[in-house]
């Protein structure tokens, strides 16, 4: 079995756990006791540490010239992290473990990126085929997600993180079966074999602008949504559901949206995952209390991540050699968890204070904001065509 199913299966197992956790972990906090404004300082100092530790993890692989043991211990992390979450007796010991967590998914998340861009280098699919990695691992999620609520409501959200714990284990494992022995080749090879061209090997600051404002958006929005839901007196399977309804929507949309990239350009495709991400957002602002509705905001939702996600992750690994992927990957992912930490710190301060439809309407100026901003990408004749 090559790299890229390995991936994809190790993709697929990880985002099974993440599913089950992302709808209940804001809940979770609440329920040791934590205000709106505590639950934003610990979702935050997560997102800090994956901001401190991605490029840390990229650039390190680069020198190593190796990916395969960083990403196995990444995942191992995971499984001692959801360990001790599910164990938690107050909201102190449930922050020390996320900050595990945060390093922890730091690790896979830029060192994942750069083997799926060693596997795909020299592909002309290279969209189409990071939209069926990426958007199996949505389906994953959306299955954790239906189940994970489920098993909240029938045993307990500590059942479920347990639950998670055991499948980032298994993903673990399962990474053992990599092969990153071109990486280390890339790594020794001499400078000026292994660097051929210099076409696009940084990340354009105007790409990197989006991504921060993208994921801004999305976390400002998700980090208080389950909590937001149930003020309007929705359960945790209920809650769940909705989640996972976008969550499978986003395969068929990563699938469309790669095989778009690969005609049309990134840039593009980017865009749109900005616009209808801003869209989402005023959904949420006004249709909140009509279930039905909902669902339709839901599939919207789905498109809209779909088409960001897997396009950014595609423009990203196209970004310099195999040599300099590691931490082109780590760039991404600083930017990004920058952009999250924003939209998590923000969220519950704007609740606390001014309540959800203030943070919605900002979240909607954050997501048309990352939408400008890959529209001048796409101007500057920046995309991989």
């Amino acid at each position: 079995m090559n790299n890229y199913r390995i991936l994809t299966v190790i993709s697929a197992i990880f985002y099974v756990a993440v599913g089950i956790s992302a709808p209940l972990i804001s809940l979770y906090l609440e329920s040791l006791g934590a205000s709106y404004t505590e639950i934003s300082l610990i979702l935050t100092s997560v997102v800090v540490t994956m901001l401190l530790m991605s490029t840390v993890w990229g650039r390190l692989s680069d020198r190593l010239g190796r990916r395969k043991p960083l990403l196995i211990g990444g995942l191992f992390g995971l499984a001692v992290a959801y360990l001790l979450l599910s164990q938690a007796g107050s909201g102190a010991m449930a922050w020390a473990a996320r900050i595990l967590e945060g390093a922890s998914v730091a690790a896979f998340a830029t060192l994942s990126l750069a083997l799926m861009g060693d596997a795909l280098q020299g592909s002309e699919q290279r969209g189409r085929r990071m939209g069926i990695y990426r958007g199996l691992g949505s389906f994953a999620f959306a299955i954790g997600a239906v189940t994970g609520g489920r098993l909240a409501d029938a045993y307990s959200i500590s059942f479920s993180l347990m639950l998670c714990a055991a499948f980032y284990l298994i993903a673990g494992l399962v990474a053992l079966a990599l092969d990153d022995r071109p990486v280390l080749a890339a790594a020794v090879a001499e400078p000026a074999k292994a660097q051929p061209t210099r076409e696009r090997r940084e990340l354009p600051l105007v790409f990197l602008a989006g991504v921060f404002l993208w994921m801004a958006a999305h976390m400002a929005s998700t980090s208080m949504w389950p909590n937001y839901m149930a003020a309007n007196g929705y359960s945790n399977t209920t809650i769940s559901s909705l989640w996972g309804l976008a969550a499978f929507i986003e395969m068929p949309a990563m699938y469309l949206a790669g095989i778009i990239s690969d005609v049309i350009g990134r840039a593009a495709v980017l865009a749109a995952g900005g616009f209808l991400i801003a869209l989402v957002q005023i959904g949420y602002l006004t249709l909140v209390q009509v279930l039905p509705a909902l669902l339709g905001v839901q599939v919207i939702r789905g498109f809209g991540f779909g088409s960001y996600t897997t396009t950014a992750m595609t423009f990203t690994a196209e970004a310099g050699g195999q040599q300099t992927r590691g931490g082109r990957s780590g760039v991404f992912n600083t930017i990004g968890s920058a952009g999250q930490l924003t939209g998590t710190f923000i969220s519950g301060f704007i609740v606390q204070g001014f309540g959800f439809s203030a943070l919605y309407m900002i979240t909607t100026v954050l997501a048309l904001s990352s939408a400008f901003c890959f529209l001048v990408l796409r101007r500057q004749g920046k995309t991989n065509q």
